[in-house]
This record gives structure tokens, sequence and C-alpha cells, in this order.
């Protein structure tokens, strides 16, 4: 089941995350395009907790998190700017 917040978004819409940790990896930004109220990860649909592990796992491998994956921090763009998708769920887009 899809998360709540991304069926709000049309198809094509455009995502980032970005790891916000001081460390080598902080200044990697994921993009992504929303597909039929997911995330899509090489072709396959992703919850938004479930890509962050994917490309967490990609970019970091066995360095990865071994704990619940931070999916508020997917963004998405307004137009004007990244706003958190988890402001979708607070009605404050």
């Amino acid at each position: 089941m899809p998360d709540p917040e991304l069926p709000m978004l049309p198809d094509g819409t455009t995502l980032r995350w970005q790891y916000l940790e001081k460390s080598e990896y902080s200044a990697i930004t994921i993009f992504a395009e929303v597909q039929d109220g997911r995330i899509q990860f090489q072709g396959e649909p992703r919850s938004p907790s479930g890509a962050t592990r994917d490309f967490d796992t990609l970019i970091r491998g066995e360095d990865g998190y071994a704990w619940d994956y931070p999916w508020e921090e997917w963004e998405w763009n307004t137009g004007e700017e990244w706003v958190p998708i988890k402001r979708l769920r607070e009605g404050d887009s």
C-alpha cells in the first residue's frame, strides 16, 4: 500500500533525498520520480522508506543505516521550492 503522501503527487513529480549526516556522504543528493503513487527505483516501485533504504544500500553498502530510514526527508519540488513530503500529510503544502 502506498504511503499516503505520494498519491497526492502527480506522476513524474521529481523528488530528492539528501544525506543530512556530516560524513563523506553528506554531499550526495538522490533524485527520483513518483509513478503510480510510489517512488521508482531502478524500474521498481518503492515506498519512501524502502527507496531510502535501497539508495542508501547502493551508495554505502554495508555501512547503510541499521535503523528506520528517514523517509520524511524526501522532498518534492513545487516549481518554486523543495518541500518535505511529510507536509502533504500535515496538509501544509
